[in-house]
């Protein structure tokens, strides 16, 4: 086994091309692969350096694979790739039609608590969040790939607060559906 490479990014790591839509199913398959080869079990009679360094691939094989398996993570990492680092703290929007989005989803996701059928209700926001998600998706990956880095960083931020969202919504889904 030889030293890590720290220059190789997450996609080279796993032997994925470097863009935003990628195949999940091939995701993985790489992932297992790697970490079949590097598994620090397979390292347990071999020299502290070896089993070191098998901890650390394994490890950075790990940060690859979630980083490119969530849609935001894939989306932040691909824009600091660019040289176009994305810093949420301070995201205000100014869209308002995802304004309108948001208060809407917002009110549908308060008023689950109180729904006559609670699976039914959910069942609803979940197309809607998921909806609009896949429109913000389409819409990061077109500015991405036009090189219109300041509208793909836009469309990251409305991801995350969609996947906030829908994060808040399945922590919800425990206690509405608790049986």
């Amino acid at each position: 086994m030889t030293e890590i490479d720290h220059r190789d990014d997450h996609f080279a790591l796993l032997g994925l091309p470097r863009q935003f839509d990628l195949d999940q199913g091939a995701l993985t398959a790489a992932y297992r692969e790697l970490q079949r080869s590097v598994h620090p079990d397979r390292y347990a009679g071999k020299s502290e350096r070896e089993r070191r360094i098998a901890v650390q691939k394994s490890s950075q094989i790990n940060e690859a694979y979630d980083t490119l398996k969530s849609l935001t993570r894939r989306a932040a990492y691909l824009l600091k790739l660019s040289g176009h680092s994305v810093d949420g703290s301070n995201t205000s929007f100014t869209d308002s039609n995802f304004l309108m989005q948001q208060i809407t989803l917002r009110e549908e996701l308060a008023e689950l608590e109180g729904a006559s059928d609670p699976e039914a209700a959910l069942d609803a926001f979940y197309r809607d969040v998921d909806g609009a998600i896949a429109e913000h998706t389409a819409a990061f990956q077109r500015g991405f790939e036009d090189g219109d880095y300041a509208a793909a960083k836009d469309e990251y931020a409305k991801l995350q607060f969609l996947e906030k969202l829908r994060s808040e919504a399945e922590r919800k889904e425990g206690e509405l559906l608790d049986y």
